[in-house]
């Protein structure tokens, strides 16, 4: 019993002896460790290594048909043809990876509603780790769990799965300037097609013939300055001798 004593408060004496940088450190590693673990794991790499024993005629089938469904895609969504040039690239990893993962856990258990279920439990917690200290450079989005459900529901059949990859289409699909709908700018005929303002000729210019007739001194000067204020686009000015020429017999 002594001995025991003895073993425990060694061991205890040994741990508070560590310097809390030393802990920290063995703490930071293992959450290293951790998240790479994690991030390697949802990354799915290592299915293509499993053996298909169960179901491989229809493992094959629909494996096939989810791949080419995307890599040959070739659908209408608001007018236009969608390609695999127009398919965002992580979204179609998303479905092609769950599509594989839900056939292999259909091959191993045989129920196709389990397996798409387990998928997507899956697909759920990797969406709640991004974005959280396991993995600070992920991101959640619910697209990727659109993307995850298109891909589980290969374990349905052909029609399943193609109707509901027509049906989420739209969050797949890279964004373009024709589908935002933003109007057409409305260009500004040149101000060369526009039609001219018609321009007041001055009677009293140099080369032109005095064209007042009878009228007052008074007149004719007011109506040479409103001439000239017309030349320089005085607005104003123009204002002020119309009044004037009003007020003149």
């Amino acid at each position: 019993m002594i001995k025991n004593l003895q073993t425990i408060l060694l061991v205890f004496m040994l741990l508070t002896a560590i310097p809390a940088s030393t802990e920290a450190s063995f703490a930071s590693d293992a959450l290293a460790k951790a998240r790479a673990a994690m991030q390697s794991a949802f990354q799915l790499s290592f299915l293509h290594k499993l053996p298909v024993i169960f179901y491989k005629d229809s493992f094959d089938r629909m494996f096939a048909h989810a791949n080419r469904s995307i890599d040959n895609i070739s659908l209408q969504h608001e007018g236009r043809t969608i390609t695999r040039s127009d398919f965002q690239d992580d979204k179609a990893l998303h479905i092609k990876k769950s599509a594989e993962l839900a056939l292999h856990i259909k091959s191993l258990i045989g129920s196709a509603h389990l397996a798409y279920g387990i998928t997507m439990v899956i697909g759920l917690v990797k969406e709640a780790i991004d974005g959280s200290f396991l993995n600070p450079h992920g991101s959640r989005s619910k697209e990727d769990v659109y993307a995850d459900h298109v891909g589980a529901r290969a374990v349905f059949g052909e029609k399943k799965f193609d109707a509901s990859l027509n049906k989420h289409l739209t969050h797949f699909v890279k964004p373009s300037a024709t589908a935002t709908g933003t109007p057409a700018t409305v260009q500004t005929p040149p101000a060369a097609a526009q039609a001219p303002e018609p321009v007041q000729v001055n009677p009293f210019a140099a080369d032109k013939p005095l064209a007042i007739g009878n009228a007052s001194d008074a007149r004719q000067q007011l109506l040479k300055r409103y001439y000239e204020a017309a030349e320089k686009g005085d607005t104003e000015q123009l204002k002020l001798l119309g009044a004037e020429l009003q007020k003149q017999p």
